[in-house]
């Protein structure tokens, strides 16, 4: 009788499990659905809000001359809009913590200052003050970008951004002769990925988001 009574309690055991096993299994491989072309199209490539916050897991290799030798060094990095001003048809959204931060190898560890990104409808600019006027403004891209799509930000200079497709959207790499940086723009939630590496040395940051916050319209 003993035996019975373990074996009934315990058949009753499994089946309250074996549905929320169920559901942990399905939770756990759970992957975002891949966009269509014309989703990502009608999302937004960059939402930039007061508020809006992304925190990336950032390794950074470089030369260490003291030590005389490579190292590496992880480290978190966040990148917020902390104001916004629209006039003329012009939002100029003040970021602190922009991801070119991170390339300044020469200093000790990256300091996040602020950078203006300019929106005019669906073109992106950087600005020259933190204002909202395209005076000076350089060029980034208007979406939707194509791949193999060159965007120069001005008639006047040599390089160009080279836009190509990756798995969640658009990279646009931005090369030079020292050095090269990469940006890849996911439609709905902005940066995902930022590259740098410096040519001719180990000097190297990518920066990888691991959360996404959005903020207030």
């Amino acid at each position: 009788m003993p035996q019975l009574t373990m074996t009934f309690t315990a058949r009753i055991l499994c089946a309250a499990l074996v549905p929320l096993l169920a559901v942990g299994a399905c939770s756990s491989s759970s992957k975002k659905r891949p966009m269509t072309t014309q989703e990502m199209i009608a999302a937004d490539p960059l939402p930039l809000a007061v508020g809006a916050k992304w925190t990336y897991a950032v390794t950074v290799k470089r030369f260490d001359v003291e030590a005389g030798k490579e190292t590496t060094k992880s480290l978190e990095w966040v990148t917020e809009v902390i104001d916004a001003k629209e006039a003329n048809g012009v939002t100029a959204y003040r970021i602190k913590g922009w991801p070119t931060d991170l390339a300044d190898l020469d200093a000790a560890a990256p300091v996040a200052t602020e950078k203006t990104v300019l929106r005019s409808g669906n073109s992106f600019m950087f600005g020259a003050t933190a204002e909202p006027s395209l005076d000076g403004a350089e060029g980034w891209f208007s979406w939707p970008v194509i791949d193999g799509q060159k965007i120069c930000p001005s008639a006047e200079m040599v390089y160009c951004w080279k836009v190509s497709a990756v798995e969640t959207g658009y990279a646009l790499l931005f090369y030079t002769g020292p050095d090269e940086q990469t940006f890849e723009i996911e439609p709905g939630t902005g940066i995902s990925r930022f590259h740098y590496v410096h040519h001719g040395t180990t000097n190297e940051v990518e920066a990888k988001l691991v959360k996404f916050i959005k903020g207030r319209r």
